[in-house]
């Protein structure tokens, strides 16, 4: 193997599993919050769905300005 070459990695099934089983929302902040520019929009979808792909499977995301909670999956609870 040349020097600084990595190995090839295989998606196993339950990393394809959890690459699949999360949706990514799009369109989350615009949902919830009006009179936000594009790019305002574009970092709290970046915000939600990253803190989504961080909670356990039955974790819940508080988020306080909403007073609302979210499942893993993003649906309101």
């Amino acid at each position: 193997m040349p020097l600084g070459s990595q190995p090839k990695k295989e998606l196993t099934s339950a990393s394809f599993f959890i690459i699949f089983s999360m949706a990514y929302h799009h369109e989350w902040s615009q949902s919830y919050f009006n009179g936000l520019t594009f790019e305002e929009h574009h970092i709290n979808n970046e915000w939600f769905n990253g803190t989504l792909s961080m909670l356990k499977d039955d974790g819940i995301l508080y988020v306080p300005v909403l007073d609302k909670e979210f499942n893993r999956q993003g649906e309101e609870v």
